[in-house]
C-alpha cells in the first residue's frame, strides 16, 4: 500500500496471512473505477459554487476555539487496519500536541475519524456522515483508492477540501481539482527513480519485472522501463504478471529466471514480494539482485522474506523512517507518541501520518485567523519552499501542482531481527514542479503557532 511500515514487533505465518490478505486490497488498486476529477480552472478565481446540502458552506465546523477536520481510515472488519490504527494514533499525537499548546489561532483541532472498513461502499458512507452530521471542514489523508473514488465526486460537488489523499493513482490529481490533495508519491514517478538507478548501476544486463496485473504494477512498470531510457541504458526487459488474489509467484520467478534475467523490480505488494525473493532464493537458488516498490520499504519485509534473503534488496521512501531520531523531528515524534498515544506502536506508517497531519497544520497556519474554505484552498496553493526539518527537501504547492510529496530517497535493507531496518543513501530525488516559488507573506502571529515552520527554504 505505501512505504510507511516500520517497527513491527513479532512476525509469524498468522501475519504472512495477513499481508498477502492486505495485498489484495491494497493501495495500488482498481483500474476500473472512473469519477469526474476535474473540478475548477487552475489558478483562476472561477472556482465552481458547491452544490447546496448538508455541511456545505465556507464556515462549517469553524468556531471562535476550534476547527473539525475528518478523515477516512480503515480501522475494523478488514486487515488494512495494519496501516488504519497507526495512522490514527499518529493523527491524534500530533494534533493533541497542537491542542496543547493552544492550538491554530487559539482554535483546537477535533479529529473525527470516519471507519472506511476499506472499501468503497463503507467509506463514501464514513464520509457522506462526516460531512453531513458531524460538520467537518475539511476531510484529510484518505486511505486508499477505491474509498478516494467512492467518495471524491460528492466532495468535490459539495466544495469540501479533500486534502493529503493517501492513494498514488493519478486519478486523484489528474485533471487537478481545486478542492484536492495528494500526499503520495505517483508510481510512475517512483518508478521511474528506480529504472534509472538500475540503468546507471546495471547497464546490459537484462530486467526482469514481476508486476501486480492492475494500475498499481503497470504504472510501476512503465516508470521502471521509462527509467531506464532517461538513463541512456541498453537493458532489455521482460516481464511476469500476476493477479492481486494469487499469493505464490514461484512460477512467475522461475519463468523471469527463464528469460535471462539478471535484475529484478517488483511491483508487487508486501505479500508477493516476499514469495518472489524467497522462492528465488530458497527454491531458485537465484542470487539476483532485487529491486522494489516503496510500497515494501517496512520493516516487516525483513521478517517475511527472510533477512538473509532481503539483505541489499533497494527501494524508496518518501521521508525519513521513524527510527531516524538523529533529526530532531523524528524525535519530537518519538516523544509525543511517548507522551499522547502511550499504547501505539512507534513506527513508520505512524510517523507518515504524524507528518500528514504537520502538513494540514502549515495550510491552517498560512490561511490566517479568518479561516473559510475557500481562503483554506487558497492559502494551500501558496504553499512555497516549506521545510520543518523532517522531510527530504521544501514542500510545494500551486495551482498546477497538487502533490505535497514528490521527492524520494533510495534506501537498502540491512541488519537482522529487530536491527533491520531501511538505511536511506545517495541524494534526494525530486520531480517537484513547484520549486521555483514565492514564499508567500505569513499571516500576523504565524510564528507563534504550534507547527509553524519556515517558507522560502533552499537546501
Amino acid at each position: 500500500m505505501k512505504r510507511l511500515l516500520k517497527h513491527w514487533p513479532l512476525f509469524s505465518l498468522g501475519v504472512f496471512a495477513v499481508v498477502v490478505t492486505l495485498s489484495v486490497a491494497a493501495c495500488g488498486g482498481s483500474s476500473n473505477n472512473t469519477a469526474s476529477t476535474g473540478g475548477g480552472t487552475p489558478g483562476s478565481e472561477a472556482w465552481p459554487t458547491p452544490v447546496a446540502g448538508p455541511g456545505v458552506g465556507e464556515t462549517v465546523g469553524v468556531t471562535d476555539t476550534s476547527v473539525k477536520l475528518g478523515t477516512l481510515l480503515p480501522i475494523s472488519n478488514t486487515t488494512a487496519a495494519a496501516w488504519g490504527v497507526p495512522e490514527q494514533a499518529g493523527m491524534k499525537a500530533w494534533f493533541q500536541y497542537v491542542n496543547d499548546q493552544g492550538g491554530i489561532y487559539g482554535r483546537k483541532i477535533d479529529l473525527d475519524i470516519g471507519d472506511s472498513q476499506y472499501t468503497g461502499p463503507v467509506g463514501s458512507e464514513a464520509g457522506r456522515k462526516l460531512v453531513e452530521q458531524d460538520g467537518v471542514f475539511a476531510i484529510m489523508g484518505t486511505i486508499g483508492i477505491e474509498v478516494e473514488l467512492a467518495i471524491m465526486p460528492y466532495l468535490q460537488e459539495k466544495g469540501i477540501p479533500d486534502m493529503l489523499i493517501q492513494a498514488s493513482e493519478s486519478d486523484t490529481v489528474n485533471p487537478i481539482s481545486y478542492q484536492r490533495y495528494r500526499w503520495l508519491p505517483d508510481y510512475t514517478k517512483e518508478g521511474d527513480v528506480i529504472g534509472k538507478y538500475i540503468g546507471q548501476n546495471y547497464n546490459g544486463q537484462k530486467v526482469g519485472i514481476l508486476a501486480q496485473n492492475d494500475s498499481f504494477g503497470k504504472a510501476g512498470e512503465a516508470g521502471v522501463k521509462q527509467g531506464l531510457a532517461d538513463a541512456g541504458s541498453n537493458s532489455a526487459t521482460t516481464t511476469q504478471y500476476y493477479d492481486a488474489t494469487v499469493s505464490d509467484v514461484t512460477a512467475q520467478m522461475e519463468r523471469l529466471k527463464a528469460d535471462g534475467a539478471q535484475v529484478i523490480a517488483l511491483y508487487a505488494q508486501p505479500g508477493q514480494a516476499a514469495s518472489a525473493i524467497t522462492s528465488s532464493r530458497s527454491t531458485l537458488t537465484w542470487d539476483v539482485p532485487f529491486f522494489m516498490t516503496g510500497v515494501n520499504a517496512a520493516q516487516i519485509m525483513g521478517a517475511l522474506a527472510g533477512y538473509d534473503n532481503i539483505q541489499g534488496a533497494i527501494t524508496v521512501s518518501f521521508g525519513p523512517q521513524s527510527d531516524q531520531t538523529d533529526i530532531a523531528g523524528v524525535q519530537d515524534f518519538v516523544n509525543n507518541m511517548k507522551k499522547y498515544q502511550p499504547d501505539a506502536q512507534i513506527n513508520s506508517i505512524a510517523f507518515s501520518a504524524y507528518a500528514l497531519g504537520q502538513a494540514m497544520t502549515a495550510i491552517l497556519i498560512q490561511t490566517g485567523p479568518d479561516l473559510t474554505r475557500t481562503n483554506f484552498l487558497k492559502a494551500a496553493e501558496s504553499i512555497c519552499n516549506w521545510d520543518n526539518g523532517a522531510v527530504w527537501d521544501p514542500k510545494s504547492l500551486s495551482a498546477t501542482d497538487h502533490d505535497w510529496n514528490e521527492s524520494e530517497k533510495l534506501v537498502k535493507a540491512t541488519g537482522t531481527g529487530d536491527a533491520f531496518k531501511w538505511v536511506p543513501f545517495g541524494d534526494v530525488i525530486s520531480w517537484g514542479a513547484s520549486t521555483n516559488c514565492k514564499a508567500p507573506t505569513p499571516p500576523a502571529e504565524a510564528t507563534k503557532q504550534p507547527g509553524y515552520a519556515p517558507q522560502g527554504v533552499t537546501k
